[in-house]
């Protein structure tokens, strides 16, 4: 008799078709410009993508206690780190070239990039 935590191989397939999309989804939105919301979709297809496999193929689901418990407090870090990543980006300053007696010429392969000087 099948446990009824266990997915049976409709279910595998089903999150196997699931994590397919979810991959296709990711290759599709990346070829369109998204502004700001670009780092907040792909990680949330990821973070989609990471539960799904923790959850049914590492047999999280089947298990109480400790490995619950590992993968909230991972996911929990995770986050910290990736909102003081966020945070800091947002607070630089914007870099200065300090005056010196040399002009400042621009990186090799950038000069068709920038505008000529009136």
């Amino acid at each position: 008799m099948r446990d009824a935590k266990s997915l049976g191989v409709v279910g595998v397939l089903g999150v196997g078709m699931g994590l397919l999309a979810l991959t296709a989804l990711t290759f599709l939105l990346h070829r369109l410009p998204h502004g700001a919301w670009s780092l907040p979709t792909a990680l949330l297809i990821a973070s989609v993508k990471g539960v799904l496999i923790a959850t049914f193929y590492m047999h999280l689901r089947e298990r109480r206690g400790g490995g619950v418990l590992i993968l909230t407090a991972s996911v929990v870090f995770v986050a910290v780190l990736l909102t003081v990543c966020i945070l800091e980006t947002r607070t630089r300053f914007a870099p200065s070239i300090p005056p010196g007696p040399f002009p400042v010429q621009p990186l090799p392969g950038l000069e068709a990039t920038r505008a000529a000087p009136p």
